[in-house]
């Protein structure tokens, strides 16, 4: 399969053809692969005296290198995005979770004979509590309330729809020239 020399490809196969490798980050001799090496050089990894490395595109999409209108700018080479991420109170923006209810007061009608609302109801004043079963209640009180944190800080999968390929680059073929 001819190719030019740094050139990457997607194969839909589970081999690399003669001639090319997969792109998974390995290190390469630059001994043996000086064509590869003048073109890449060290941008993915190696020493730059023995080795040099091949983009790692196992488990990653290629963006273009730059910057387009309202974009980040991407180096040759950057490795940047993550697979999931997990969100925090400070991820999210203000805001409330809200419910309603009702807050219903058992009373006693006759006077209390108590001084403590410990172990007792609302009675018709006198010492205000009462020990003795309520017979009558209040009118419900609606409330607006709200409810505490949710969430389980569980991580937030960020994988775009993928179908698995070999990301192949061509180690010996036909030698690129500068336009």
């Amino acid at each position: 399969m001819d190719g030019t020399i740094g050139e990457i490809r997607l194969f839909a196969a589970n081999f690399a053809p003669r001639n090319w490798q997969y792109c998974n980050g390995a290190l390469l001799a630059i001994r043996s692969n000086t064509a590869l090496f003048s073109i890449l050089g060290t941008t993915y990894g190696g020493d730059g005296i023995n080795t040099f490395g091949l983009p790692n595109l196992a488990g990653r999409s290629a963006v273009g290198v730059g910057q387009g209108p309202g974009l980040s700018y991407y180096a040759l080479g950057e490795m940047t995005g993550t697979n999931s991420v997990t969100l925090t109170m400070a991820n999210l923006p203000a805001h409330t979770h809200s419910l309603s209810g009702n807050v219903v007061i058992p009373a006693y009608s006759d006077e209390g004979d108590s001084g403590t609302p410990a172990n007792n109801i609302l009675a018709s004043k006198a010492l205000m509590y009462s020990n003795q079963v309520a017979d009558s209640t209040t009118r419900p009180i609606p409330l607006a309330l709200q409810i505490g944190v949710s969430g389980g800080s569980n991580a937030l999968t960020l994988v775009q729809p993928s179908l698995g390929m070999n990301y192949i680059i061509c180690l010996y073929g036909v030698f690129p020239s500068r336009g």
